[in-house]
Formats: structure tokens, sequence, C-alpha cells
């Protein structure tokens, strides 16, 4: 991502700039709610998960419009909004006590966002989440704060996987 904005201020191309930043601040804000509101309650809202992607769907859209290779884009990040919903949805349907339902419309909105760079950052996005699901989890039987039957919120490890993602 950085890479776009620095791009676009080069090529003076504010319309790309402002989408693209527009775009991260919806990530931002929706990430600390989702964030928060997991941590607490094990649960993800659709009013935020749904914001998250429409958010990203309208600004990254509007980006593709001003981006020259906009309509790869575009394909791009609707291809990854379905694969990783998929791949969650799937996880979810075959641990029916693992992945919830907030967790799959979560995945969504942030293959939007990673999709939308391109399948690599997706790929990274889905893989980082995992490892940082995976950490959190040994470090707190490690310190016994946990056992291998506690269920721990996933949608925090997920957006921190996509959003380290995002920059680069």
């Amino acid at each position: 991502m950085s890479t776009i904005l620095a791009e676009a201020v080069r090529d003076g191309n504010w319309l790309l700039l402002a989408a693209v930043l527009a775009s991260l601040a919806v990530f931002g804000v929706c990430a600390i709610v989702l964030t928060g509101t997991d941590l607490r309650e094990h649960r993800l809202p659709n009013r935020w998960t749904g914001a998250l992607a429409s958010g990203g769907a309208v600004t990254l859209g509007l980006a593709c419009l001003a981006d020259d290779v906009g309509w790869s884009r575009f394909w791009s990040m609707l291809g990854g909004g379905v694969a990783y919903l998929g791949l969650i949805l799937l996880l979810h349907l075959i641990s029916r006590t693992g992945m919830g339902m907030g967790d799959v419309k979560l995945a969504g909105g942030l293959g939007l966002y990673a999709g939308w760079l391109g399948w690599d950052q997706l790929f990274a996005a889905v893989v980082l989440g995992f490892v940082a699901g995976g950490m959190v989890a040994l470090a707190l039987v490690l310190t016994r704060r946990a056992t291998g039957s506690t269920h721990l919120p996933f949608g925090p490890a997920m957006l921190l996987g996509t959003f380290v993602a995002l920059l680069f």
C-alpha cells in the first residue's frame, strides 16, 4: 500500500491518494472496534464487519477508477474477498466449534483489502493471520492462561495479519 501511496503522490493522482487513504481510515476504525469487541465479547458484530466490507468496496472501488490498472485491481479485489471468505467458511463448516460466522464475514472484507493489492498480499494476509493466532494461542497455553479447549477470538489475528500484509 505504501508503494501505491508514494506513486500516487509522485504522479499527482490525488483521487487515487484520497481513495486509498479513505480505505485505510475505514480499515483502521473498523479494525479497532472489531478487535475490542471480539476480545471482550467473542463476537464480531455484523454492523462492523459490514462497514469494513462495504467501506472497503466503495473506497477501493473508487481507487480502481483512478488507477491505470484499475480493472485488474477490481477483479483481484473481488476475487480476494470471495477466496478468503470461502476459505474461512470451509473451515467453519469443517470444525463447527472453531471459526464462527463472524470470522467468515470478516474474512470477506479483509479479502477485499488484501486482494486489491494482489494475490501475494492476500496469501500473506491469510498466512500471517493464522501465524498470529497460533502464536497467541501458544503463548496463552504456555503461560497456563488457556488450555487446548479454550475458545479464543480469531478476529484480531485475522485483522493483524491483513494489516501487516497491507504495509508491504
